[in-house]
């Protein structure tokens, strides 16, 4: 800005605009849904825990495999 004038001396070198620059980008089917935190809470326990369970299964099929179990 101009301390005289109060004009711009020169047009922004950047802008402030999004632009999308990949096909995901441009997607426009993109549907929003509310969702409780209660239920955001009890999925991610369930998944968490298939995912422990899976793990625990893992880890008992390695120590069978080798003689402790």
């Amino acid at each position: 800005m101009c301390r005289s004038c109060g004009n711009r001396a020169s047009e922004p070198k950047f802008t402030t605009n999004l632009h999308m620059r990949t096909e995901m980008g441009k997607r426009t089917d993109i549907e929003f849904t509310t969702t409780t935190m209660d239920d955001v809470i009890k999925r991610d326990k369930e998944e968490r825990a298939a995912k422990n369970d899976v793990l625990i299964q893992n880890k008992l099929k390695g120590f069978r495999g080798r003689g402790y179990a």
